[in-house]
């Protein structure tokens, strides 16, 4: 740098020698109040030295390669018509510091301000004006540069956890919507956009999205992001929405967890989602059925439980309501259709954690074929078993109180006792049995414990070398009681 000889050599110098500081981070994002107003008026000197002997390209060379010059230096030169903010980026010749650049202007995206502070509305254009060549554009190179940073910026502002969506880091996101600095239809394709990316990275599956769905009713996550998505939503026409969720084939979609925020958004924003929602759904079943397509069912499934989420009613009753649909449907009395429509349901079962929804499922909604009612009853234990691992867990004493009371009053055993003996075998043979086979004084006259016994070992629920057990060991308690009573009478 010491032979600069032309103007812009040393309007190049002037800014570097102010400007170039040696930074202990990487994210060179603002200037100090102090350095903003210096910056402004050494821009003043520069384009008077542009008036004559000035080598744009020279000047253009030297600026770029000088690695850490803040943003804003040359937003500002941008801004002044001094050095053009793309021709800057067609002159990062240094991978490194063209990935450096997109990191930080994805940081200073999303970066909290004060309000009113200068470094807010630069923030605003900026992000302004790489929408506006990335939707809005003229099919040149550097464009792609520009959408890269745009669906950067995007991956990380989707994948912002809850405590990381605050008023301050959305503020330069929610000022598109009313700065002005982006054409409508540029605008409109930076939201469809945006939903398209949100619904393909990154990936998760239908279970996935199936375990968090009832997370709506809290705003846990993913639904921390409805605010953000009815935002954009709000900003797309109902037709883009509506073939986003219903026309764009499931392989394409390929982050369900987000898929089921923006329907849960569609529902609660849109007057007509419902009626929508059914027509295409009753398409989505039609589809799965004919070409057995798992996704296409798993995905009408997923599509009607978020429906039912949103209903005036209960969730289970909701889930109930359009479960009954399946009584009438002619498509599921064909054994091959059947069975496939069991084998989706059946691989949702594990991934269930509403006992209520369980329940729903167990009430036989449609007729079973003759040939299909093994498989259906496999699909029975399933849930039942489901059930049971979901229910809160009792002491076995206290259970086998009130099984006992139950078989008092009914003479008969209850079938919890008879599915824990078939579905939870291990839990009814080591815990169920030793409880209500503890050693103890039978009185002569049988008792009810007695007699629940005696009937659990006739129907082959005891076996007998545990029933003679106990009662080597009862005797053992009898034999107790009467030496100690002996020992008292002496």
């Amino acid at each position: 740098m010491a032979c600069f000889q032309n103007n812009s050599l040393i309007a190049a110098k002037m800014l570097i020698d102010v400007f170039s500081k040696k930074h202990n981070d990487e994210f060179n994002l603002f200037l100090a109040p102090c350095e903003r107003i210096t910056l402004v008026r050494m821009c003043m000197n520069v384009k008077s030295l542009m008036k004559w002997n000035f080598d744009f390209e020279q000047f253009y060379d030297i600026l770029s390669e000088v690695p850490n010059l803040k943003i804003e230096v040359f937003w500002t030169l941008h801004v002044l018509s001094i050095f053009p903010f793309n021709t800057y980026l067609i002159k990062l010749k240094s991978p490194n510091i063209l990935n450096l650049l997109k990191r930080n202007l994805c940081s200073l995206f999303l970066m909290d301000t004060e309000e009113g502070d200068a470094p807010e509305f630069f923030q605003m254009s900026i992000l302004s004006h790489f929408i506006c060549k990335t939707f809005n554009g003229t099919g040149e190179e550097i464009e792609k540069v520009y959408a890269s940073v745009i669906r950067d910026f995007l991956e990380e502002l989707f994948s912002s956890r809850k405590e990381h969506i605050s008023t301050g880091r959305m503020k330069t996101l929610h000022s598109l919507w009313k700065c002005g600095l982006i054409e409508i239809d540029a605008f409109h394709e930076f939201c469809v956009s945006a939903l398209y990316q949100f619904v393909k990275e990154p990936y998760s599956t239908v279970m996935e999205a199936y375990d968090l769905q009832e997370n709506c009713k809290c705003q846990d996550e993913p639904f921390h992001l409805n605010a953000l998505i009815e935002k954009i939503l709000m900003s797309v026409k109902i037709n883009d929405v509506t073939y986003l969720l219903f026309r764009v084939e499931s392989e394409n979609i390929t982050n369900w967890k987000h898929y089921i925020v923006v329907l849960d958004v569609f529902i609660k924003k849109y007057s007509t989602a419902l009626d929508i929602i059914l027509k295409h759904l009753e398409e989505l079943l039609k589809r799965s059925f004919q070409s057995l397509n798992e996704n296409f069912l798993k995905k009408a499934i997923l599509v009607a439980r978020q429906m039912a989420l949103n209903s005036k009613d209960s969730f289970p009753t909701a889930y109930k309501v359009w479960m009954a649909q399946f009584e009438n449907c002619l498509l599921i009395k064909n054994p091959e259709v059947f069975t496939f429509l069991i084998h989706t349901l059946s691989t949702l079962v594990p991934y269930e954690k509403n006992i209520a929804i369980l329940k729903v499922s167990l009430e036989k909604p449609f007729s079973v074929p003759s040939s299909c009612q093994s498989i259906y009853n496999d699909y029975i234990v399933l849930l039942k078993t489901r059930i049971n691992d979901l229910e809160p867990q009792v002491q076995p004493e206290d259970l086998i109180n009130k099984l006992l009371l139950m078989y008092q009053d009914t003479g008969r055993i209850p079938s919890y006792v008879m599915e824990a003996s078939l579905m939870r075998k291990h839990y009814f043979l080591n815990e169920f049995l030793p409880v209500l086979l503890s050693p103890r004084i039978i009185p002569a006259i049988p008792d009810i414990r007695g007699s629940f016994i005696d009937e659990l070992h006739r129907i082959g629920k005891i076996p007998n070398v545990i029933l003679q057990k106990y009662k080597t060991l009862c005797d053992q308690e009898k034999q107790k009681l009467l030496k100690n009573s002996k020992w008292t009478i002496e």
